[in-house]
C-alpha cells in the first residue's frame, strides 16, 4: 500500500467504518437528515406560494429565497452534527480503556488523528450528497447558478472540517466524554453564530463623510452563515444588521425630494430646501468585500481562509496533546553507566 493510501486508508479509517455503518444510528440519522432538508424546503414552498399571489411573475425570486433558506438550514444541520461525531473520538477510546492498545501499534499518533477525522467527515459528506438532489430542484425555479451551489457546499464542507477538528481537540485535550462534548458545542455555536451576532451588536458604523463603500466586521467572516447569505443574494451580505449609518447630530442629509433634512436628536427631522449637505456613502453593490484586512476578496474565501487557519491550529494541538510521552526537542536519555 502506497503512503497516499495508507494515508487515507489506515485501520482506524477501516474499524470507524464498519463500526459506524453497521449500527442502526446512522441510516436514522441520515434519514432525518433528509427529512429535515426536505421538509423546510416544503415548509418554504409553500409559505411563498401562498403569500404570493402572482406565481409566474415570481419564480427566479422562488428560488433565490428557497436556496437561501436551504443552504442555512443545512449549515445549521451540520453545526449540530459534527461535534457529536467527533467530541468523543479519542475521549471515548480512554473511556473504554483502549487507548492504550492503539499507542501499542506501529500506527503513529497523527494517523489515529487523521483516521478519526476522516471517518467522521465522510459521514457529514455522506449526508450533504444526500441533500444533492433537494438542492438540484432549486434550479427549476430559475435565479440560482451551479457555481453558487458549488462554493455554497465548499463553504459548509470546510466549516464542517473546521467543527470537526475542533471537536478532536477538545476531545485529546478532555477526558471525559461529556466535558469534551459541551466544549466542542459551545466552541461550534460561538464560531458560527456568536460571531454574527457579535457583529450584529457591533456592526460597523458609516462614516458619512467616508468615501469607502464599509464592510461587515471582520470578525463575522469566521461563521459560515455570512458567505452563505452572501452567496444566495449575490452580493452584501445582511447588510441591514452587520452596517448600520451613524448621523451626528450636526450632519445635514439629503433627501430624495431635493431638500436637506437635520436630525434634532430626538427622534424628529426637520428639512428645508436648498443648501449643502453630506450624502453618505452606501453600502457596497459588488460581490466582493469593499474594504478591510479582506478587501476585494470573496465573502467565501475569506471564510475558508479562516476556517482552515483554525482547523490546521486544532490539528497542530491535537497532535501534541495525542502522544501519552511528549519529549523536549535535543532531548536525549543519559547513557547506563557501565560497570567493569
Amino acid at each position: 500500500m502506497s503512503r497516499v493510501s495508507a494515508a487515507f486508508w489506515n485501520p482506524i479509517v477501516a474499524k470507524e467504518y464498519r463500526s459506524r455503518m453497521r449500527t442502526w444510528r446512522s441510516p436514522l440519522a441520515m434519514m432525518v437528515y433528509v427529512v429535515l432538508i426536505a421538509g423546510l424546503g416544503y415548509a418554504m414552498f409553500s409559505s411563498m406560494a401562498r403569500s404570493n399571489s402572482g406565481f409566474a411573475g415570481s419564480v427566479p425570486n422562488y428560488g433565490l429565497t428557497l436556496f437561501k433558506y436551504l443552504v442555512v438550514f443545512q449549515m445549521v444541520l451540520i453545526t449540530l452534527v459534527t461535534p457529536a461525531l467527533t467530541a468523543g473520538a479519542i475521549s471515548g477510546e480512554r473511556e473504554r480503556q483502549t487507548i492504550d492498545l492503539l499507542f501499542v501499534t506501529r500506527i503513529p499518533p497523527f494517523s489515529i488523528i487523521w483516521g478519526k477525522l476522516l471517518a467522521s467527515m465522510s459521514f457529514v459528506v455522506l449526508l450533504l450528497l444526500l441533500s444533492v438532489p433537494i438542492f438540484s430542484l432549486v434550479f427549476l425555479f430559475g435565479g440560482i447558478e451551479l457555481d453558487q451551489v458549488l462554493y455554497s457546499f465548499l463553504v459548509t464542507i470546510v466549516a464542517a472540517l473546521a467543527l470537526g477538528l475542533i471537536g478532536i481537540a477538545f476531545s485529546t485535550w478532555l477526558r471525559r466524554t461529556l466535558a469534551a462534548t459541551v466544549a466542542s458545542y459551545m466552541a461550534a455555536f460561538l464560531l458560527v453564530f456568536g460571531t454574527v451576532a457579535f457583529g450584529m451588536i457591533f456592526p460597523t458604523k458609516i462614516d458619512p463623510k467616508s468615501t469607502i463603500p464599509p464592510a461587515p466586521p471582520a470578525v463575522t467572516y469566521l461563521s459560515p452563515i455570512v458567505p452563505l447569505v452572501a452567496i444566495a443574494d449575490n452580493g452584501q451580505p445582511l447588510v441591514p444588521y452587520l452596517i448600520r449609518y451613524d448621523y451626528p447630530s450636526n450632519v445635514l442629509i439629503q433627501s430624495s425630494g431635493g431638500s436637506v433634512c437635520k436630525p434634532l436628536g430626538n427622534g424628529t427631522t426637520v428639512c428645508s430646501s436648498g443648501g449643502p449637505a453630506y450624502v453618505p456613502i452606501g453600502p457596497a453593490s459588488g460581490t466582493a468585500i469593499p474594504s478591510g484586512p479582506f478587501a476585494k476578496w470573496q465573502y467565501w474565501q475569506a471564510t475558508v481562509a479562516l476556517q482552515l487557519a483554525i482547523g490546521l491550529f486544532a490539528l497542530l494541538v491535537s497532535a501534541f496533546l495525542l502522544p501519552p510521552v511528549r519529549r523536549r526537542p535535543g532531548w536525549r536519555p543519559r547513557p547506563a553507566a557501565v560497570t567493569p
